[in-house]
């Protein structure tokens, strides 16, 4: 019999973590953290000690994760945020800086995924991709950079993909925006690096999410066959790259570009 594929890391294994990727005292802000990939990562942070807010568009999508999370006994709260609207983003950061007095862990997730030929992506749903992919991430880290400062630094993971750096058809748009999310965590790493801020970019493979759903199962099961590890990666697979990003592991990375893939990339050449 072969040996059994590892998997991630439980809840468990992340109740004994050692120090250093410990979050105890901290607070995190992820956005799109509904659902996928967004859930999973505040789970993640959650359970190494940070107090998660999950944000989305939907207050009620949000209530739910937090409950699920506050029945595990972990710390968690609910903000909608649209992050492509600016009055949201500033209502964000009032109240982290009421309610918590600052920021450490900014996690940026929330993204529209437009499944469109290039010829078919009209001014309209380019403005407003454009203004939750780029603009939502550029402008929430402004504001969480301002939120970090005086706490001395803190960490920014803005999570793009491995479209990035390999183009698919019919989503065009969004390996666009997701490429440029390399560049702004380079800028933010060198600007902000004086301040103790950190920011590196996760690039994620095809993982079990509803983007995921939009392939069929033939080009599913294509992609598994063309992965070495030789299966679609698990949400919170994706959460625990961010925990390292934002532990005290992670304190002397910045303007990295993390893949995790399951080494998919590395058939596409």
């Amino acid at each position: 019999m072969d040996d059994p594929k590892p998997g991630p890391a439980t809840a468990g294994d992340r109740a004994a973590l050692p120090a250093a990727f410990r979050l105890d005292g901290q607070v995190a802000l992820v956005t799109g953290s509904s659902q996928g990939i967004g859930a999973a990562t505040a789970r993640v942070l959650a359970q190494a000690g940070a107090h998660v807010v999950i944000s989305s568009r939907k207050a009620e999508a949000c209530e739910s994760v937090v409950a699920a999370l506050r029945d595990e006994g972990l710390k968690a709260e609910a903000r909608a945020c649209h992050v492509g609207r600016l009055a949201d983003i500033e209502a964000m950061e009032a109240h982290l800086q009421a309610a918590h007095g600052g920021l450490d862990i900014l996690v940026n997730n929330a993204v529209l995924s437009p499944w469109r030929s290039i010829a078919d992506t009209d001014p309209g749903l380019f403005a407003k991709t454009v203004e939750v992919n780029l603009q939502g991430h550029w402008f929430l880290s402004t504001a969480a950079v301002r939120l970090m400062k005086p706490r001395g630094g803190g960490s920014i993971v803005n999570i793009s993909s491995v479209a990035a750096m390999h183009p698919q058809t019919m989503l065009a748009l969004y390996g666009t925006l997701k490429s440029a999310l390399t560049g702004m965590s380079r800028s933010f790493a060198l600007e902000h690096g004086p301040d103790g801020i950190r920011a590196n970019t996760v690039l994620p493979g095809l993982i079990q999410t509803s983007l995921a759903d939009a392939f069929d199962a033939e080009t599913q099961a294509r992609i598994e066959g063309r992965t070495p590890l030789g299966r679609l990666g698990l949400p919170e697979e994706i959460g625990n790259a961010v925990l390292y990003l934002s532990s005290p592991a992670g304190a002397f990375v910045t303007g990295a570009s993390l893949v995790v893939d399951g080494g998919l990339s590395l058939s596409l050449f």
